[in-house]
């Protein structure tokens, strides 16, 4: 299907859908004065698999295990008064374990591994400290004004059906958003425009990547190197349709003063659309789905399609996902893959509240290739065609 046909389709599915979304009551806001939020989550991996977990550098060796483990403890502080908000956040970020690796939504996808520069020596990192927000917002009339360095991964592609999930770890992030990466915290402008019967409109506009641990957070920008997100949402209590358009220019400077692969080059761009539907049948049973399509030179995978299950019930929540996604271009021998490969991934996790602000869960992913071999993220390092993962992972947090 082409580019323009596939664009046609989702605009009209969502425009069909939300015909039919009702009025909302709008989300709830902070208290007047000072408040907070702090989040710990650890998770634990292992697959059948061997993987490529960082992205290959000349100024760090491979990382290939089957094995990861994260540490994320996240603390965000806001003063509101009047109209006017100021928050800002600090998270640490860090592997678990010798030799292990972590990841943000993907299991077996490339973990924090990067490359720290100081002066002119660089030295390879897992761990990611230090400022991730600090910004103000302005809310009247429903339209919320955003500036400063933001997290702009916080605020786009996010599901209000499931957005307890998204705080407990991105149950189903498994293989959403495989064919696009956020632009990362930066310096930002957020704008968001919420009208009635559950319509809402987001604009983003800024550096095309950033740096999460620094306020040297603007250092694309002022080459202008942008990144911006245009993103429509119908929302109700039971029903939610999204339609997210992302580009990114091509960017330099990445985190920790990384740059791209090396001194004079650069990412190159990105454009992609991503459509995402969910419906709550009743109390117990929930179902979504999500297409996303990606076009630029540094995509691995360029086509994505998942749907999925949920069923609650008392304490417990499980989801079931099936997603395909295409392999984008021939790789080099240290990826595996060839371009037109699909990736098939089956997912299950069972989730427990033990709190209601603790929740434990258990994953389940199994990845198979219709090609010679999985790509090497995705455990195919030793030409693999079936990967198995499970994970373990406990999830608190606390409003203050």
């Amino acid at each position: 299907m082409h580019t323009t046909q596939l664009l046609r389709l989702m605009v009209s599915s969502l425009c069909a859908c939300g015909a039919s979304v009702q009025a909302q009551e709008p989300p709830k806001e902070p208290p007047a004065g000072w408040s907070g939020l702090f989040i710990n989550h650890v998770t634990l991996q292992k697959s059948t698999e061997e993987a490529l977990r960082n992205r290959p550098s000349p100024f760090r060796p491979p990382l290939v295990t089957n094995t990861g483990g994260r540490l994320l403890n996240f603390l965000v502080l806001r003063l509101k008064h009047g109209d006017w908000m100021f928050h800002g956040a600090y998270s640490d970020n860090r592997t678990l374990g010798g030799g292990s690796a972590y990841s943000l939504t993907n299991p077996m996808g490339f973990g924090v591994n990067t490359v720290e520069t100081i002066g002119v020596h660089r030295r390879s990192v897992d761990d990611k400290s230090g400022l991730q927000e600090l910004a103000i917002t302005h809310r009247q009339n429903g339209t919320m004004v955003m500036l400063g360095k933001i997290d702009t991964a916080n605020w786009y592609l996010s599901n209000p059906l499931f957005s307890g999930d998204l705080v407990h770890g991105n149950d189903y992030g498994n293989a959403a958003t495989r064919v696009v990466a956020p632009p990362f915290p930066s310096w930002a402008l957020v704008v968001q425009q919420n009208y009635s019967h559950g319509l809402s409109f987001t604009g983003i506009v800024g550096d095309a990547f950033g740096d999460r641990e620094t306020i040297h957070a603007a250092r694309n920008l002022v080459h202008g190197d942008l990144a911006y997100v245009l993103e429509l949402n119908f929302r109700h209590q039971q029903q939610h349709y999204q339609l997210t358009f992302n580009h990114t220019d091509a960017f330099r400077f990445y985190d920790k003063d990384a740059v791209w692969p090396g001194p004079g080059h650069k990412a190159p761009k990105v454009d992609a659309v991503i459509a995402t539907a969910s419906y709550r049948f009743n109390p117990h049973w929930s179902g979504f789905g999500r297409v996303g399509y990606s076009k630029g030179d540094a995509q691995i995978e360029d086509r994505n399609y998942l749907i999925g299950i949920r069923y609650d019930m008392g304490r417990f929540y499980a989801l079931g996902s099936q997603s395909a996604t295409r392999v984008a271009s021939n790789n080099l021998p240290y990826q595996r893959g060839a371009k037109g490969d699909i990736t098939l991934v089956s997912e299950i996790t069972l989730n427990y509240k033990v709190h209601p602000q603790i929740v434990v869960g258990v994953t389940y992913d199994k990845y198979q290739s219709n090609g010679n071999a999985l790509l090497a993220k995705d455990g195919g390092w030793n030409g693999a065609k079936r990967n198995h993962v499970v994970g373990l992972r406990v999830t608190s947090f606390l409003p203050f």
